[in-house]
């Protein structure tokens, strides 16, 4: 007696009215309680058996503003290179950013991890270099550069660890036009599982989308088209009428 005790702990509050023989409920935690947490059970005297379990347990900080996203250029013709830039505001553990291209994931940055001691918030970036191709027949694929990348989203893209040293970090991308001549660019900050937030998208456009052929010839003119075909048609029924 009694029952229940309660040893101080900085920075943490036992919350009694949420507690019992099978849990126990922290309040008002900070980042720098992360750690180890242990559950002890003793048998009564004289042997006193004692059994104990461990589980890892991390205070998450999150960023205060959603992801802010940049771009070199809102329009672009074929065969441009498009930058994009996502920076999450400081947090614990720093984020994960995700590229989103359409809906769809392309990239991600899997930020560094501190070390059991260091319970700094620090900010994440992630650049993404977007490759538009200049003719539609070549497949889609995609290279990462960043040594801290460790997953690929589509089986026919290509992880090239040996390309541009330099440039390290940067993400590449290659696109083809799509047939809207637009798409829509975002990224993601998460954390674990607790925390997820995604930009604003990005709305980039082509600078003069090339129509389509009716006849699926080229527009250099090599082949009328069924229009320009109506037309002397029509041009020779009222001919033959006027004599």
């Amino acid at each position: 007696m009694p029952p229940t005790m309660v040893f101080p702990l900085p920075g943490a509050s036992v919350d009694l009215a949420q507690s019992d023989h099978q849990q126990v409920r922290i309040v008002n935690m900070n980042r720098r309680l992360s750690g180890d947490y242990q559950c002890e059970v003793s048998a009564d005297a004289p042997l006193f058996h004692t059994d104990i379990r461990s589980a890892p347990l991390t205070v998450v900080d999150p960023p205060f503003r959603a992801p802010q996203i940049t771009v070199s250029q809102r329009s672009y013709a074929r065969g441009d290179q498009i930058r994009a830039n996502c920076s999450v505001d400081e947090a614990y553990p720093p984020p994960n950013i995700t590229w989103i291209l359409d809906d769809h994931k392309i990239a991600e940055t899997i930020s560094w991890r501190a070390t059991e001691l260091d319970f700094k918030e620090r900010a994440a970036f992630s650049q993404l270099e977007i490759s538009i191709l200049e003719v539609e027949h070549y497949k889609m694929g995609i290279t990462y550069t960043s040594s801290s990348l460790n997953k690929v989203y589509h089986d026919h893209y290509v992880y090239d660890r040996d390309h541009d040293k330099e440039d390290s970090e940067l993400l590449r991308y290659t696109l083809i036009p799509p047939p809207s001549s637009q798409f829509t660019l975002s990224c993601v900050a998460t954390i674990f599982d607790i925390y997820e937030r995604k930009s604003d998208a990005v709305y980039v456009k082509e600078d003069s989308p090339q129509p389509a052929s009716v006849t699926g010839e080229d527009s250099s003119g090599t082949a009328p088209s069924s229009s320009a075909i109506l037309l002397i048609a029509c041009a020779c029924a009222c001919l033959q009428r006027a004599l």
